[in-house]
């Protein structure tokens, strides 16, 4: 390995999906790879870069992935509150204090699992991570994000 390698690792949780993009710099060059797999571990994305592309051009690629972002998004209907209550059945319900202290009980358990809340709360992984966040908890001991 080249002293001048470099890498670096993002990952990103939507829903019950989880990737990875890899960054690996050796040199003046850049090699890309992004996986993406479901809750039970299927792969959803497998991609890299056949060939290593000059690192200076990452600000470029970022610019035209972010406007193809933005261009999808403008063309792309936001599903209507009750399409994603039948996804997530309490989706932008207020949350009760009862619901925080029950939240806060089964978070505390050992092998809790967020997607193990998504089902009983019937809300998605991110309603579900973002209301532990905003309590101050974090899963109980030996748990697995799955």
């Amino acid at each position: 390995m080249s002293a001048s390698l470099s890498q670096v690792r993002l990952h990103a949780d939507q829903d019950d999906h989880r990737y990875e993009l890899t960054l690996t710099v050796d040199g003046d060059r850049l090699h890309i790879e992004l996986r993406g797999n479901d809750a039970d571990g299927r792969l959803l994305a497998d991609f890299s870069t056949a060939e290593p592309v000059p690192a200076a051009h990452l600000p470029v690629l970022v610019q035209l992935l972010a406007g193809g972002q933005a261009a999808l998004a403008a063309n792309r209907r936001s599903p209507t509150l009750q399409e994603r209550r039948h996804t997530h059945s309490n989706s932008h319900r207020p949350w009760t204090p009862e619901d925080d202290q029950r939240l806060k009980d089964l978070a505390a358990a050992p092998g809790t699992t967020v997607r193990d809340l998504t089902q009983v709360f019937g809300r998605s992984r991110g309603a579900i991570r973002s209301r532990l966040d905003r309590l101050g908890v974090e899963l109980g001991a030996d748990t697995d994000e799955g």
